[in-house]
């Protein structure tokens, strides 16, 4: 059972059908992030700004993929978060930006 609920964003589930090699591996994944989205996820910020993803959050799927997400509960509160969707949304929501290589990913490509 999952205490958060999920929202996906188009470029998550784009991404997703184009790496359809990881499609099993991802569910999993996602299924482990809305059980407890703080445990083995990391909190993105870049304090240069060359990433702009502040108040965004990573998790590992394999040893390159990875999804970008973010906790509702977590990033209304962070004034520069560029990928807050949360203002209709509950707390305990988590909104999956993208998933991809790691490189496209945290690029939000």
């Amino acid at each position: 059972m999952t205490d958060y609920q999920a929202g996906y964003e188009d470029l998550f589930a784009k991404n997703l059908s184009r790496y359809s090699s990881i499609k099993k591996l991802a569910k999993k994944r996602i299924d482990r992030i809305l059980a407890d989205p703080y445990h083995n996820t990391e909190f993105l910020g870049d304090p240069t700004g060359k990433l702009n993803l502040i108040g965004c959050r990573s998790a590992r799927i394999d040893r390159n993929f990875r999804i970008v997400f973010v906790i509702c509960e977590e990033c209304i509160n962070i004034q520069n978060c560029q990928f807050c969707f949360c203002e209709d949304l509950p707390d305990k929501t988590i909104v999956f930006l993208t998933i991809g290589p790691h490189d496209k990913a945290y690029t939000i490509k």
